[in-house]
């Protein structure tokens, strides 16, 4: 039985498989969108458009989204495609999902509903920064796994 963890924040997610023999998590893929971290007014290159509606009236077009939420919102729908194409190919049984909450909610828009029924943890935190050791010692504490000899 394989467990992916899956650990993301707005700019990197890293996908491991838990080897639980030894409680080791090995690196399966990173994503990186390092353009997630600019600010909207640097993702835009000038201002709105402005339009005349009458004599002397004027208004300017507005985004419908903040460029920053649309670069987010496809990152995780590439995280949510690696995720499916692993469960496709049979490269894991279950998912622990770790990401902050409202990044959270916007991976699961895009999750496929055979992804959502592997998943056996779902923890709202941004723990990126965590090491891969202090990951594991994370995730004994917070989630349970049967492991070999049991």
């Amino acid at each position: 039985m394989m467990i992916w963890i899956m650990n993301s924040n707005s700019n990197v997610c890293r996908i491991y498989a838990l080897n639980k023999k030894n409680a080791e998590l090995i690196l399966v893929k990173e994503l990186q969108h390092p353009e997630n971290k600019l600010k909207s007014s640097d993702l835009t290159s000038d201002k709105p458009g402005r339009y005349q509606s009458s004599h002397t009236a004027r208004g300017a077009y507005t985004q419908p989204s903040q460029p920053r939420e649309i670069k987010v919102d496809n990152f995780y729908r590439e995280i949510a495609k690696e995720l499916d194409q692993g469960r496709c190919n049979q490269s894991y049984d279950e998912l622990v999902i770790i990401a902050p909450p409202h990044l959270n909610g916007l991976l699961f828009q895009h999750l496929d509903k055979h992804v959502k029924d592997l998943i056996i943890n779902n923890i709202k935190k941004d723990l990126l920064h965590l090491s891969d050791h202090e990951l594991i010692k994370f995730l004994r504490v917070h989630i349970q796994y049967p492991t070999e000899s049991s």
